[in-house]
């Protein structure tokens, strides 16, 4: 809930004005969309499994086919938003004479539409690949994949998602990164004119792409070495419970890295609170100026009984 409320707070900052019709402004955006989506999917599909033993992709062979590839393209396409806005952000502060060519907001919009629709190709074979399985000895119904496709998906498709989500997302980072702080540092010195919001943008960018790779890797790794690395059923419970919670603390945090790095976000959050409290207040005087009327009006309807009723008894 923590993390709706936050991405839902970053979607209303973002369509101010002084954050509008910008190239980091579409990348923030989709990844807003993208995280409140995985988890509300999560919500419904991962929690009541880990938490109850009810798992939602159990129920029927639809939702079966259709819950983990959603989920997984979700993850993916998030994923993905945050090294494209890696990558814009290296380009708007390493080759500044680039920047009004190539980042603008149409050039972002086509970026994470590619990047979502690759997510979703990446993720098809999941439309396929699982069934509900019925286990003979305990009429168990699960979801998983078939025995065709099964070693595929234990040995073969986590490395692959280690690879596309995991260590080539977070090498650009790494190497992103490293860039846009050796830039910064050297402009820091010889030159304090910079465009603010270019900066403090930067900054968001680096505190999101850290929490992605902090969060992020230690999930890719253990999923990748587990068929390899035998432990009691109960410890890789437990850990995998951490590396989860840990995953989706990621897509949950953006807002409040954004209000710690960034002054202008801040400074947009601020206005925006005050213009709830305005329109709040307003209201409020709406309501009592109605009410105060409506009040005025009974109040003369009782008169109006009042002398009429002594009227007709004057007459009787």
């Amino acid at each position: 809930m923590t993390g709706l409320v936050g991405n839902t707070l970053v979607l209303l900052v973002l369509r101010r004005d002084g954050l509008v019709r910008t190239s980091a402004n579409v990348y923030l955006s989709a990844l807003a969309v993208g995280d409140s989506l995985l988890l509300i999917v999560a919500s419904v599909v991962v929690y009541p499994g880990h938490g109850w033993g009810w798992w939602f992709d159990d129920a029927s062979r639809l939702a079966c086919h259709v819950t983990r590839p959603v989920l997984f393209t979700l993850g993916t396409a998030s994923t993905w938003f945050i090294v494209g806005f890696t990558v814009e952000r290296c380009v708007v502060v390493r080759f500044p004479l680039l920047k009004l060519r190539l980042c603008t907001p149409r050039n972002a919009g086509l970026c994470c539409g590619s990047l979502l629709v690759l997510a979703f190709v990446k993720n098809i074979d999941l439309f396929f690949l699982q069934d509900l399985v019925v286990y003979s000895d305990s009429g168990d119904v699960t979801c998983t994949a078939t025995l065709r496709y099964r070693d595929y998906m234990n040995n073969y498709r986590p490395k692959i998602n280690f690879a596309t989500t995991g260590v080539i997302p977070i090498v650009i980072v790494i190497v992103c990164n490293w860039a846009i702080i050796r830039t910064l540092r050297r402009d820091l010195v010889q030159t304090t004119a910079r465009d603010s919001i270019v900066r403090h943008t930067t900054f968001m960018c680096l505190a999101v792409s850290f929490a992605f790779v902090v969060c992020v890797f230690p999930a890719h790794v253990f999923y990748v070495t587990i068929p390899n690395w035998p432990m009691p059923l109960q410890d890789q419970f437990d850990i995998q419970q951490c590396l989860l919670l840990l995953r989706y603390t990621n897509h949950a945090v953006n807002f409040f890295l954004y209000s710690l790095t960034g002054a202008h976000f801040r400074c947009e959050l601020v206005a925006l609170f005050r213009s709830f409290i305005q329109r709040g207040r307003a209201t409020a005087g709406v309501v009592r100026s109605v009410t105060s009327r409506v009040t005025d009006m009974l109040h003369y309807r009782r008169e109006l009984d009042h002398h009429f009723e002594m009227h007709l008894n004057e007459h009787c």
